[in-house]
């Protein structure tokens, strides 16, 4: 298996991730990388893994993680916090200052994809100002391969969503650009 690129940087938010471990490159199930967020960067929005275990923790800075029940702690230097499957959460940086933290992922190929690919598509241009793909076919194909759900919206209507783009991009080879893009990255 090939070695994908260690390092990325996604030139719409400022992030920087740096792979420790990783599935698509045939490390194993367990996905590690270090991520850099900016001042003030938006992260991650609120979402839920439904068979995924993540855990976060912070080396330098303060990350403010966002918890489906109203609560948002704030992680600072040394500490960490393991998220169960099923867990809406969703973290940014609340500082003026970069926050450094190593995130795991278990399993974590599926997030290893989604975040290769959106990082792609924000290199290549073809995202919105908050770094979401301006294709949903694309969209659909990343949350479906990163295990993503978002909160609020029933699950029915979600799966039939991602289902019905999905297609579209099957139908189009939409998915398998999407799939270059990404080892690319």
């Amino acid at each position: 298996m090939t070695r994908l690129q260690p390092q990325m940087h996604n030139p719409v938010t400022g992030d920087h991730i740096a792979f420790l471990s990783s599935p698509l490159s045939g490390e194993g199930d367990v996905l590690r990388f270090r991520c850099t967020l900016p001042p003030r960067g938006a992260g991650a929005p609120l979402h839920v893994h439904d068979s995924m275990t993540e855990t976060l923790a912070v080396e330098h800075g303060v990350l403010a993680v966002e918890l489906g029940n109203g609560q948002t702690r704030l992680l600072a230097a040394g500490d960490t916090i393991a998220i169960a499957p099923g867990t809406p959460h969703g973290f940014r940086n609340p500082t003026d200052a970069p926050v450094v933290f190593v995130t795991t992922a278990d399993p974590g190929e599926g997030l290893e994809t989604f975040l290769r690919g959106m990082y792609a598509l924000a290199a290549a241009g073809e995202t919105d100002a908050a770094g979401m793909p301006r294709d949903p076919r694309a969209l659909g194909e990343l949350l479906h391969r990163g295990n993503l759900v978002m909160p609020g919206i029933p699950r029915i209507i979600q799966r039939a969503a991602l289902g019905l783009l999905r297609f579209a991009a099957r139908l189009t080879g939409a998915d398998r650009r999407l799939e270059r893009m990404a080892r690319a990255s």
